[in-house]
Protein backbone atom coordinates (compact mmCIF):
# COMPACT_ATOMS: atom_id res chain seq x y z
CA UNK A 1 0.00 0.00 0.00
CA UNK A 2 1.14 3.23 -1.01
CA UNK A 3 0.91 6.61 0.97
CA UNK A 4 1.42 9.99 -0.59
CA UNK A 5 2.67 13.37 1.52
CA UNK A 6 1.96 16.36 0.09
CA UNK A 7 4.50 18.79 -0.42
CA UNK A 8 5.42 22.36 -2.14
CA UNK A 9 8.68 22.47 -4.38
CA UNK A 10 11.49 25.29 -3.76
CA UNK A 11 11.38 26.06 -7.73
CA UNK A 12 10.93 29.24 -9.54
CA UNK A 13 8.62 27.44 -12.15
CA UNK A 14 5.16 27.66 -11.51
CA UNK A 15 4.94 23.27 -11.03
CA UNK A 16 5.40 24.11 -6.94
CA UNK A 17 2.70 21.17 -6.19
CA UNK A 18 3.83 17.65 -5.44
CA UNK A 19 3.25 14.48 -3.60
CA UNK A 20 6.16 12.26 -1.82
CA UNK A 21 5.22 8.51 -2.31
CA UNK A 22 6.06 6.36 0.24
CA UNK A 23 5.89 2.56 0.04
CA UNK A 24 6.56 0.49 3.72
CA UNK A 25 7.73 4.24 5.12
CA UNK A 26 10.30 4.13 2.02
CA UNK A 27 10.30 6.58 -0.17
CA UNK A 28 9.34 5.31 -3.22
CA UNK A 29 8.46 8.27 -5.58
CA UNK A 30 8.34 12.05 -5.77
CA UNK A 31 5.18 13.23 -8.92
CA UNK A 32 4.61 17.20 -9.41
CA UNK A 33 1.29 18.05 -10.43
CA UNK A 34 1.81 20.20 -13.90
CA UNK A 35 1.03 24.04 -14.15
CA UNK A 36 -0.84 25.82 -17.37
CA UNK A 37 2.34 26.08 -18.77
CA UNK A 38 2.19 22.00 -20.09
CA UNK A 39 -0.93 22.32 -21.90
CA UNK A 40 -2.95 19.47 -22.38
CA UNK A 41 -1.16 18.03 -19.65
CA UNK A 42 -2.07 20.52 -17.20
CA UNK A 43 -4.07 18.85 -13.71
CA UNK A 44 -1.74 15.57 -14.21
CA UNK A 45 1.05 14.10 -12.09
CA UNK A 46 4.51 14.04 -13.72
CA UNK A 47 7.54 11.30 -12.30
CA UNK A 48 9.83 13.44 -10.99
CA UNK A 49 11.85 10.71 -9.51
CA UNK A 50 11.53 7.49 -8.80
CA UNK A 51 13.21 4.92 -5.87
CA UNK A 52 13.69 1.04 -5.80
CA UNK A 53 12.10 -0.91 -8.36
CA UNK A 54 10.15 1.45 -10.09
CA UNK A 55 11.18 0.72 -13.82
CA UNK A 56 11.92 3.90 -15.66
CA UNK A 57 12.08 4.37 -19.33
CA UNK A 58 10.56 7.55 -20.27
CA UNK A 59 8.99 9.07 -17.06
CA UNK A 60 5.35 8.84 -17.64
CA UNK A 61 2.69 11.15 -16.86
CA UNK A 62 -0.65 10.06 -15.02
CA UNK A 63 -4.23 10.64 -14.85
CA UNK A 64 -4.26 10.99 -10.41
CA UNK A 65 -2.46 10.00 -7.83
CA UNK A 66 -4.66 6.38 -8.41
CA UNK A 67 -3.29 5.77 -11.81
CA UNK A 68 0.53 6.42 -10.38
CA UNK A 69 -0.54 3.36 -7.51
CA UNK A 70 -2.35 0.96 -10.58
CA UNK A 71 0.83 1.43 -11.88
CA UNK A 72 3.51 0.51 -9.82
CA UNK A 73 1.28 -2.25 -8.79
CA UNK A 74 0.92 -3.31 -11.63
CA UNK A 75 5.09 -3.23 -12.36
CA UNK A 76 6.02 -4.55 -9.02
Amino acid sequence: MLSFQPVTLDTDAPDQEAVLVFRNGNLLAVLTRLSAIHGDLKGKWFLEAAFGEVPVVQPPVFESTEHFEEWVSRAS
